[in-house]
């Protein structure tokens, strides 16, 4: 199972029962997830020149109150978020794409569910 929010994981999210293989340099790779967990990944790239200014705490502080958890890796300026089923769903997305809209952001959907998908942001 996977007990981190995957950074760079397609397809995978917090929770997730995954099929591992380990490469010749040691590298673990997924291969295939056999129980979804229902959460979500999000990964969020605050821009240096946007709102938050290239902020990664200030992202998690914005959707902290949705209900969603995240942490960031400096070496990416990166944000890797878990919208769980229990969050907000809904306004995280609006939120999402709000930032995205006023420039504070880029964002790409790491993994999400069905449920997800079927949102109307509006």
């Amino acid at each position: 199972m996977l007990d981190s929010i995957p950074f760079f994981v397609r397809g995978s999210a917090l929770g997730d029962v995954v099929v591992t293989e380990v490469d010749a340099e040691g590298v673990v790779w997924v291969t295939e997830t056999v129980e979804f967990s229902g959460n979500c990944t999000i990964r969020v790239i605050p821009f240096a020149e946007g709102e938050l200014a290239d902020d990664r705490q200030a992202v998690l502080d914005a959707f902290a109150p949705l209900g969603v958890e995240g942490e960031g890796i400096e070496q990416f300026g990166l944000v890797a978020l878990n919208v769980p089923p229990s969050a907000d769903v809904a306004g995280a997305k609006r939120l999402l794409l709000r930032g995205q809209a006023d420039g504070w952001w880029d964002y790409e959907e790491g993994c999400v569910t069905e449920a997800w998908q079927a949102l109307d942001p509006a």
